[in-house]
């Protein structure tokens, strides 16, 4: 099984984003230029397997990453095109012992969620990872 955890981990090895300002779960101080990995809210039927998850190959892990850039438009969208390109250039990445196939995104671009109380740009990826189950 993949937690959020691992994702936050593969994430912060990209470059795009310290390693110290990628967060799973909650982003306790909102540092600019972060990015959070969240669980998907509203995740598809995970297709387990008649006789159960014992006779599948492969798990679906649905997430949602924030991206919490900087107080430019252009370079919060750069930099949030920068990671939905390297996750969806991901294939057979091994992270913590855990394997991800690869990760489907859910739309053709980060999806825009405005500014936050200080005026930084913030963009949403909601993907599917889908990792090898051991």
């Amino acid at each position: 099984m993949i937690h959020l955890r691992d994702i936050r981990d593969y994430v912060a090895t990209l470059g795009i984003a310290n390693d110290g300002n990628c967060y799973c779960g909650k982003m306790t101080d909102k540092k600019e230029k972060s990015i959070g990995v969240y669980p998907l809210k509203n995740s598809p039927n995970s297709g387990i397997p008649l006789g159960g998850t014992k006779n599948s190959s492969y798990g679906v892990k649905a997430v949602s990453l924030l991206v919490h850039w900087n107080r430019s438009p252009t370079e919060s969208e750069k930099a949030a095109e920068a990671l939905q390109e390297a996750l969806i250039s991901c294939r057979d990445e091994t992270i913590n012992g855990q394997t991800i196939k690869f990760i489907f995104v859910a739309y053709d671009e980060p999806i825009p969620v405005d500014t936050d109380e200080n005026g930084i740009y913030e963009y949403v990826i909601e993907c599917l990872v889908y990792y090898e189950r051991s």
